[in-house]
């Protein structure tokens, strides 16, 4: 038996969003450094907490837990709904 609540997804890395991203922005961004807008931390999208299903990624910042941004697939196609996300870095 799961012990995940119903309406609530499993809290992995960063990485876990790794693949989705890559759809999104077509290179790896889990090295792109993200500053939150809320408490200021900065870090790599690795360093945030995740929450993945098949229908949602959600990036949460480790420092405060507000929400950076989230992905949703829907048929319709993709969103990226930006939360506390201040600044993302990447080269």
């Amino acid at each position: 038996m799961s012990d995940i609540h119903p309406g609530r997804r499993a809290r992995v890395d960063g990485n876990a969003a790794g693949g989705r991203l890559l759809e999104l922005f077509g290179r790896d961004m889990t090295t792109a450094r993200a500053q939150c807008g809320q408490c200021d931390r900065v870090a790599t999208l690795a360093d945030a907490i995740a929450e993945v299903d098949d229908v949602c990624v959600i990036l949460l910042c480790r420092g405060c837990s507000h929400t950076l941004l989230t992905c949703l697939r829907s048929p319709d196609g993709e969103q990226l709904v930006i939360g506390a996300l201040a600044r993302l870095e990447f080269r």
